[in-house]
């Protein structure tokens, strides 16, 4: 009873300031120091005796103050004073090692224990001024020894057979000194290992479950969008490049055929990732709303309307909500063949008599603005077989090439003027093949959304 209520208090003293410390360095550090307090404590105290029954009474001045002072570090660390502690415990041993040294003198051989003393600073310390500043310090005191032991006589005379004791009594305290440092090592080893490895569990198991929740929001996402294949169904010489940064996107496209008209936009919503895409379905269910419920049919009206309704929604967050989309949204008329259209940052291009034209669009996002102004709705009478492209702002802005410069519109305006008279499907591998080869290793910076029609 009296060995476990023993062994209760050594592992007590050993925690001391544990709860305390927050940092994994500071926990390492205060195990390491608590532990081998303890076996510095008892070795003075072993010392003691021994020296006694050595007949080296006047040593007893420095071992027994000595087993005290190396009793201290566990109350510094139960105090919260970790970093005068592991100053405290790595100069006491070189101060008790200086003292044996002068006073036993060169044949007892105790200098060479200050090479364990050396490497305290390099168990306890992570900056390498401490560290270095310490090591140069045992380094002095070496120095400082030899100087002394070959200058002066040491203060008492050991017989021989002293001698021989005292060096195999000094090695096994050494040898339990390295002993006793293994151990601690490795079972902190074995702690950190066994906690790494439930971190580590943990956050696979986190991740696996985000990853899975973010791609069943990729589901619900994709569901707002309508298939590429009924575009193609009401616009068949028609392609969409569609490709998310992430798993969801910001980047959303939008297709409605109500009665004559056939509405088709490319959206750019804050962000990329989840919190773009969960702005994509807010966006979207507004243009959903918009052109279903309210019948508009007006592209410049419609984006007035989307304005209102998405502002109206963040509006009821208590916090201040700029998120918004830009817009490139067409409106095509099935009879008439006119077009109408309204942009929000992005531009409309079309190819007409084998020349690439650019309509502006207004200098706002859809949502929140500091000075609103109405949508233009702009009309436009195209011949047959006219192109008609609407985009988003990823392809141009990926960086990539020799230099690692943005693509730039001007890139893609060439790219889709050399490609014009190419089937819509072959243009849009073309370019893919063009944004893929200037990417190259460098990570795609924006979702990217491009609509190509023929009419």
């Amino acid at each position: 009873m009296v060995k476990f209520y023993f062994i209760n208090i050594l592992k007590q003293i050993a925690y001391c300031g544990i709860a305390l410390a927050k940092a994994p360095i500071n926990r390492k550090g205060i195990l390491f120091i608590n532990r081998m307090s303890i076996v510095n404590t008892f070795s003075m105290f072993a010392f003691s005796v021994g020296v006694i029954l050595l007949d080296l009474k006047d040593v007893l001045v420095f071992t027994v103050p000595f087993a005290f002072l190396f009793a201290l570090p566990p109350y510094f660390n139960f105090k919260g004073w970790f970093y005068f502690c592991r100053y405290y415990f790595s100069a006491i041993p070189l101060l008790f090692l200086l003292m044996v040294c002068v006073h036993n003198g060169e044949v007892m051989g105790d200098k060479y224990l200050i090479l364990t003393s050396a490497t305290i600073p390099l168990i306890l310390f992570k900056n390498k001024k401490d560290i270095l500043m310490l090591f140069f310090l045992n380094v002095a005191v070496f120095f400082f020894i030899l100087w002394y032991q070959s200058n002066f006589r040491p203060l008492v005379e050991v017989p021989k057979y002293v001698q021989q004791l005292y060096f195999v009594l000094s090695h096994i305290t050494l040898f339990m000194a390295i002993f006793f440092v293994i151990l601690h090592f490795r079972n902190v080893s074995e702690i950190y290992e066994a906690e790494l490895e439930e971190k580590n569990r943990i956050i696979s198991l986190k991740n696996s479950e985000i990853i899975d929740s973010i791609v069943y929001a990729k589901r619900l996402q994709e569901a707002i969008m309508p298939p590429a294949s009924e575009i193609q169904n009401l616009v068949p010489e028609s392609f969409v490049l569609y490709k998310p940064k992430d798993i969801v996107a910001g980047d959303f496209y939008f297709a409605e055929q109500k009665g004559e008209y056939f509405f088709v936009a490319a959206a750019d919503c804050t962000g990329h990732g989840v919190p773009g895409a969960l702005v994509s379905v807010v966006c979207s269910n507004a243009l959903n709303r918009a052109v279903i419920e309210f019948n508009l049919v007006k592209p410049g009206e419609i984006l007035d309307k989307v304005t209102e309704l998405v502002v109206d929604t963040f509006k009821r967050s208590n916090h201040d909500i700029k998120d918004g989309m830009d817009i490139s949204l067409c409106v095509v008329n099935t009879k008439s063949r006119e077009i109408a259209w309204a942009g929000a940052n992005n531009p409309l291009w079309y190819i007409s008599n084998n020349e690439l034209n650019e309509i502006k669009a207004t200098k706002q996002p859809v949502g929140k603005s500091d000075s609103y102004k109405e949508f233009t709705t702009h009309i436009l009478q195209l011949a047959k077989g006219s192109l008609v492209y609407l985009f988003t702002d990823g392809f141009a802005d990926q960086f990539g090439g020799p230099q690692g410069k943005k693509f730039k519109y001007k890139q893609l305006a060439d790219i889709i003027l050399m490609n014009k008279d190419l089937k819509m499907n072959e243009q849009k591998e073309k370019l893919e093949e063009a944004f893929i080869s200037w990417k190259g290793q460098i990570e795609q910076v924006d979702d990217v959304c491009i609509i190509g029609l023929r009419l």
